[in-house]
């Protein structure tokens, strides 16, 4: 099994469908897609320490032919725990050779996280994955990476996620760079705070009245972006008439914004350093929905027969889709689950398809 184990081989508890979110990582090769899902299961104390793709030590990279090519070819599950809600990320082989299995990781999750490189920019197969995702109304948000690489632009990236993506990709962050071109840290333009970095440690700061000057329009879009999309329709309105609108209520509106489908958080991370990090996992934990927002897809009877709409109930019926059943050479066949309506509890057997 392609994902960070439990110690133990007990089952584990089910979860409140409210604390889960499960996430499909998506981008081209070489994005930096295994390098984000390496760091942030290490931020967030799910591995000790981050493996390399390159080495062939990276988690969800397990696999021979991964290792000897220096990428994935198959879907891998990476669970991790932040603030009380477990994140299961889908990381995703970006090569056009592999869509199947890309497309079944999309299945199986309820939001996506584009991974668009700061270097490398987009490429046909992720516009057309993003078309996919826009039609279905799947909430989506954009990762810049590896902008500690030469000729990084995190402007230029956003700009060509506007003109090739939607318009609707907005920074929710800024990076911050050092006098030698390094990335030092970000600032935040909801609540207007800098994560700095430039210590080797990250420090929680005030902006200096220098970033001020430069953020206020890019946050003026923003806050616009989100308060457009929430359910208090006097939010805007307080806005544009000059009223300083509470941080704690955009960060409250933004999961509204993001899961409507039309708002698409862009933020800047640069995963060997730790910049942006902490931010992203808020971003999965505060931004994205959880499987009680996504709809079961149609059910039928064996007969074929149509059944009413099912919601997302730990106590309903069992509807489940098996997304991709490999073979581990240690335990045999294992099938990855996407439990939609009910309980399933191991160790039992799913019903036989007709």
């Amino acid at each position: 099994m392609r994902s960070p184990r439990a110690d133990s081989d007990a089952a584990p508890e089910p979860r409140d469908p409210k604390d889960v979110r499960n996430v499909a990582v998506v981008g081209h090769t070489g994005a930096g897609k295994t390098t984000l899902v390496e760091a942030l299961l290490a931020h967030a104390g799910a591995i000790s320490r981050m493996g390399d793709v390159a080495d062939g030590t990276a988690t969800t990279d397990s696999d021979e032919v991964e290792q000897r090519l220096g990428h994935s070819v198959s879907l891998a599950v990476a669970p991790l725990e932040h603030a009380g809600v477990k994140v299961n990320l889908l990381d995703t082989p970006g090569g056009a050779d592999f869509v199947g299995e890309l497309r079944a990781g999309l299945r199986a999750a309820d939001a996506a996280l584009f991974v668009v490189s700061a270097v490398g920019g987009l490429d046909a197969v992720t516009a057309q994955l993003w078309a996919e995702c826009e039609a279905v109304g799947m909430p989506r948000a954009v990762v810049v990476t590896q902008l500690d690489r030469a000729r990084a632009d995190f402007d230029e990236a956003v700009a060509l996620c506007q003109r090739l993506l939607s318009d609707g990709v907005l920074p929710l962050s800024l990076p911050m760079h050092a006098d030698d071109g390094a990335v030092a840290g970000l600032i935040r333009l909801l609540d207007l705070r800098v994560a700095d970095f430039s210590s080797g440690e990250r420090v929680e700061r005030d902006p200096d009245q220098e970033h001020l000057a430069l953020v206020s329009d890019l946050r003026g879009e923003l806050i616009e972006g989100v308060i457009a999309e929430s359910e208090d329709e006097t939010l805007l309105d307080r806005y544009l008439g000059g009223e300083q609108i509470d941080p704690a209520v955009l960060v409250a509106d933004l999961e509204t914004a993001v899961a409507r489908g039309h708002f698409h958080p862009a933020l800047p991370v640069a995963p060997l350093s730790g910049v942006g990090v902490q931010e992203l996992l808020d971003l999965l934990v505060q931004g994205f929905p959880s499987p009680l927002e996504h709809p079961c897809p149609p059910v039928s009877r064996p007969d074929g027969s149509p059944v009413a709409p099912i919601s997302c109930d730990p106590d309903g019926p069992l509807v489940a889709e098996v997304v991709k059943t490999t073979t581990d050479p240690y335990v045999g066949r294992v099938s990855y689950v996407r439990v939609f309506s009910g309980t399933r509890r191991a160790p039992t057997r799913a019903p036989p398809c007709p």
